[in-house]
């Protein structure tokens, strides 16, 4: 067994941990793993950014202050990016 990090990226609407999440994507640190952005409409393991934390992920990456630039078409695709980590033991 091996400790490995799970990558969960989140799109939210809002820079608040607490904003709702538009998209996500899991990144699983297996061979031949593929990720896809799921859009909205897809049942999301979690409601926001907090909900995750207080699962046991833990926020790497907070969104970029130049991302509040972008246009409101721009953030119904994209929305606002938290990156989040978890260790956890994978059977090698």
């Amino acid at each position: 067994m091996g400790l490995r990090q799970r990558l969960l990226y989140l799109q939210a609407e809002s820079v608040s941990v607490r904003s709702q999440i538009i998209a996500m994507a899991l990144h699983e640190p297996v061979p031949k793993s593929v990720t896809q952005i799921e859009p909205t409409g897809v049942d999301f393991p979690y409601a926001s950014v907090h909900e995750a934390v207080i699962d046991g992920w833990r926020v790497v990456s907070f969104p970029s202050p130049k991302e509040s630039a972008t246009t409101d078409d721009d953030l119904t695709i994209l929305g606002y990016e938290f990156i989040l980590e978890k260790l956890e033991q994978f059977d090698d």
